[in-house]
Order: structure tokens, then sequence, then C-alpha cells
């Protein structure tokens, strides 16, 4: 009979914010691979969009591994 294996929960508890060359946007990286935009872009006093992104959708979990996050870091 066979069993599958299944995957254990992830155990990292933080997001890696990483920027990639000609991307303005920010992402939030989890170690076993998963990475979404987590950036988005804010205003300036006038009320004209900035090019400057802000960290700012995080996830309370990876989709992906299920590990429970609480931090992020750059």
């Amino acid at each position: 009979m066979n069993k599958r294996s299944r995957q254990k929960r992830g155990v990292d508890h933080c997001w890696e914010i990483r920027r990639y060359d000609g991307d303005i946007a920010l992402y939030a990286h989890c170690k076993c691979g998963f990475q979404y935009a987590c950036s988005s872009s804010t205003r300036n006093e006038d009320g004209s969009w900035s090019l400057k992104q802000v960290a700012n959708l995080f996830y309370s979990y990876c989709p992906v591994c299920g590990a429970s996050k609480k931090w992020w870091s750059l």
C-alpha cells in the first residue's frame, strides 16, 4: 500500500522583500519559492502619482507551503 508523502508545513516566519532591476514593484518572497507583488504606488502632496513604492500588502501565511508569516525584512 502506497502512502503519499505530505509536505510539512513551512517554518519560515518572515517575508523577504526583493526588488528586481528594471521593475519598480517590490516583491515578498518565501523560502519555498513563492513570491508576489506586495507594493503599491503613493501619491505626492499635489495628488499626482509618485514612482515611490511602499510595501503594504502582506499575507499572514504562505499559500504554497503554509508557513505562518509574522514579519518582513528588506
